[in-house]
């Protein structure tokens, strides 16, 4: 369909008003053909926010998915883009972005117990950068890291989902006969068998408990928590583990990635027990009201880790560009889950959000205007944990907050970001 010949300035307005936000003051307007990042007018960083920028001035988080489109790096291809999505059908946005509340109903899920595991030695930052061959301050300062942590030779990933799980089973004061699903993701475990059959095994859970590994990576935990929650609200399940583990140590290793992204990374796992609310003990604290999730294709090719040669990785890794969309599209998942819930992020107890290092966390809780104090910090002393780094923050809230009435606190918002760029996003009340 062609534009309506009256949008066509508005769309260019649009584009080069978005440009001009990020260029240099005393840079001209590019040609309508001029490639933006070739040209070295804009860099990575840069492109990212004229992407962000686009999106929100067009009100649609997923713009250049929806267009069908790589993203552009000329004005011509962002105003085709955006001329393009002008004649699309609507999303359904509630359906597509936001499961429903469901107010006190017995399939309702129920958060009865959780347990982390970090590997058990800690390494300091210096060392980190050492073995990496990184200059000093490189990750301390830059990054804002201390310490990470790093499993033994006797520990991996199944150990440590293990000990979270069996924390997470004693707390919720249930037996590994009880379960009949786990729920597992992991973003180093690429063997077989997967991370939820080996836990079944560790667990010596009933073969009639089934198994179910979910992907996401930094995202997996609370993917993992809507799956559980579809299960609950279509009545398949009573008693639901949900499992999350990494060891990055041995994969993102000296000699085999740059130490700016390796020494970022370290080891631990998380574990939460789920049960039917009509089941649960009066003691079980939270539920999980809402969900949120999406995909942002654009920014996909910001991180790719892929099998190299001879042992080797293929790493392709744009820090500031990844951080910048990471970051926007956090502030995306906590004003969606306000709107699904109907509750004010000013009523949080605690906000359990992606962390991939400490700095970008503090950069985050600036630009949303969170308070520091509400936000279950792990990066700094473990690293980046992966898929187990909101799970591990989110048992520190849970620990903190749990034994408080109702009353007198407020709901759990968390939000996660996955290569991909996927993200989701989860409300517990």
């Amino acid at each position: 369909m062609t534009p309506v010949p009256e949008q066509l300035p508005q769309i260019r307005v649009m584009v080069e008003g978005c440009l001009r936000a990020v260029l240099p003051p005393e840079a001209a307007m590019p040609e309508d053909d001029q490639d933006w990042v070739e040209s070295g007018l804009l860099d990575s960083m840069a492109h990212v926010e004229v992407l962000v920028s686009l999106e929100r001035a067009a009100n649609m988080p997923d713009l250049f998915q929806r267009a069908g489109v790589d993203p552009p790096t000329t004005i011509r291809t962002a105003m085709a883009a955006l001329e393009k999505v002008l004649h699309l059908p609507a999303p359904d946005r509630t359906t597509a972005r936001a499961s429903q509340h469901r107010h006190g109903d017995e399939s309702e899920a129920a958060l009865a117990g959780w347990g982390a595991a970090l590997g058990s030695q800690r390494v300091a930052i210096g060392q980190v950068e050492r073995e990496f061959g990184l200059p000093a301050g490189k990750l301390s300062q830059g990054a804002g890291l201390e310490a990470i942590c790093r499993v033994s030779d006797k520990e991996d990933e199944i150990s440590l989902a293990r000990a979270a799980a069996q924390q997470a089973l004693q707390v919720a004061g249930v037996s590994e006969e009880s379960l009949d699903w786990i729920l597992a993701t992991s973003e180093t475990l690429v063997g077989v068998p997967s991370l939820g059959a080996s836990l079944h095994s560790a667990l010596l859970a009933p073969p009639g408990c089934a198994v179910l590994d979910v992907g996401g990576a930094c995202a997996g935990v609370v993917n993992c928590l809507m799956v559980a929650d579809a299960l609950f609200a279509a009545g398949k399940a009573n008693c639901v583990l949900i499992a999350s583990a990494d060891v990055h140590s041995r994969l993102l290793a000296p000699g085999r990635v740059p130490g700016e992204f390796g020494g970022l990374f370290g080891d631990g796992a998380s574990a939460f027990l789920l049960r039917r609310l009509d089941q649960a003990p009066d003691a079980a604290p939270y539920r999980l009201r809402n969900g949120v999730g999406g995909c942002a294709g654009t920014f996909a090719s910001a991180l790719t880790v892929s099998p190299g040669l001879e042992g080797a990785l293929s790493l392709h890794f744009e820090g500031e560009a990844l951080a910048r969309a990471a970051m926007e599209r956090m502030a995306v998942i906590l004003s969606d889950l306000e709107t699904a819930s109907g509750r004010s992020r000013d009523t949080a107890s605690a906000f359990v959000i992606h962390q991939p290092n400490p700095r970008i966390v503090e950069i985050f809780l600036r630009q949303a205007e969170l308070p520091p104090e509400k936000i279950p910090v792990i990066a700094r002393t473990s690293g980046n944990l992966g898929s187990s780094t909101c799970g591990v923050a989110l048992t520190q809230a849970l620990a903190e907050h749990s034994s408080k009435p109702r009353g007198q606190r407020g709901p759990i918002f968390i939000a996660a970001v996955g290569p991909g760029l996927l993200w989701a996003g989860a409300l517990l009340e």
